[in-house]
């Protein structure tokens, strides 16, 4: 969970596409079935967005209930470490927004600290599939007024984004693993640090051993670029070798012990979105995991019914539903 917890950390990330073009909420088809979703809920209501993050989703529940007078009480909770208001501390106008949601901080769904039947809508994007699934049923149905509801938009085991991130895995993984380019750059630093106190900066520009290891970098890098030619590949790609390459670039005798610093940091940076993409590969649901979730339900009395969700004409995502009966 350390890695949700390092990502939901960073400072102006408030959704999880936040490594893509998305990082300032939910827009487009996605608020709009969101704002559908709110209008069924009543007036008053007390909503829990599982898996919140830094707040994306409920904010757009808050957004939704000042523009139509439906004076919701909005909470979020997450299993990772989050501060969603001390992360926005630069943006006001959303902080603003934020410092109105209570968030729980470590808290798993099956964990959530509420009293039987004192919720009426439990939302949630892209966060409840991660989830241990028979408890977390069980949890929002404990939690969950009489007709009250389970709203989700799950990942879809065929979605374009799901795809893209095999694609990311894989890319990720030979970087990582099986080249030794980020091996090769800790190296380079470290002769630096032996070789700039005799032969100073300049020297260390001419220095035939720096020359050498510096050529074979660029030769792995090529080769990466190379392998990994398709332009889904090359977004991964090109971000790693751009993150090698600044901190090769920005090296001095005067920096060393921060080049190898920020090198350690990238490469744990690439590292644990390489972990996100994992999981979200290992949660997201196929057709056959949808049944299985509406036995699940039945048995905490949940109904539930799932439907693919499209973005032109392409599978986004699955939409759940699941009322208390």
């Amino acid at each position: 969970m350390q890695h949700w917890s390092m990502y939901w950390q960073t400072s102006g990330v408030l959704n999880s596409f936040a490594e893509g073009d998305a990082n300032q909420g939910y827009t487009g088809a996605i608020q709009k079935f969101w704002d559908q979703s709110f209008d069924s809920i009543p007036q008053g209501a007390i909503i829990v967005d599982a898996g919140c993050g830094n707040g994306a989703l409920a904010l757009l529940a808050y957004d939704f209930g000042r523009a139509n007078q439906k004076d919701f009480v909005i909470e979020g909770l997450d299993a990772a470490e989050i501060n969603p208001v001390k992360q926005f501390e630069k943006q006001p106008a959303v902080a603003k927004k934020l410092k109105t949601i209570k968030f729980h901080s470590a808290t798993p769904i099956a964990a959530a600290p509420y009293t039987a039947e004192s919720v009426d809508a439990v939302i949630s994007q892209f966060a409840f599939e991660y989830a241990e699934q028979g408890p977390a049923l069980a949890k929002v149905s404990e939690i969950l007024k009489p007709g009250g509801k389970l709203i989700t938009m799950s990942h879809h085991a065929s979605s374009k984004l799901v795809k893209d991130s095999k694609v990311g895995v894989e890319v990720l993984t030979a970087i990582l693993e099986e080249s030794p380019l980020f091996q090769q750059a800790d190296l380079i630093i470290d002769l630096a640090m032996q070789a700039i106190p005799q032969l100073g900066d300049e020297g260390w520009a001419k220095y035939s051993h720096n020359r050498i290891l510096s050529q074979s970098t660029k030769w792995m890098m090529d080769s990466l670029l190379q392998r990994f030619d398709k332009p889904e590949q090359q977004t991964y790609v090109k971000d790693a070798i751009a993150r090698v390459a600044r901190v090769l670039q920005a090296m001095n005798g005067s920096n060393l012990e921060q080049a190898r610093k920020q090198l350690t940091y990238d490469y744990h940076v690439l590292a644990d979105h390489k972990k996100r993409l994992d999981e979200q590969l290992q949660s997201a649901y196929a057709k056959k995991d949808i049944t299985g979730l509406k036995k699940a339900a039945t048995k905490v009395g949940l109904k539930l019914e799932a439907e693919p969700f499209e973005i032109e004409g392409e599978v986004f995502g699955w939409t759940i539903t699941a009322e208390k009966q």
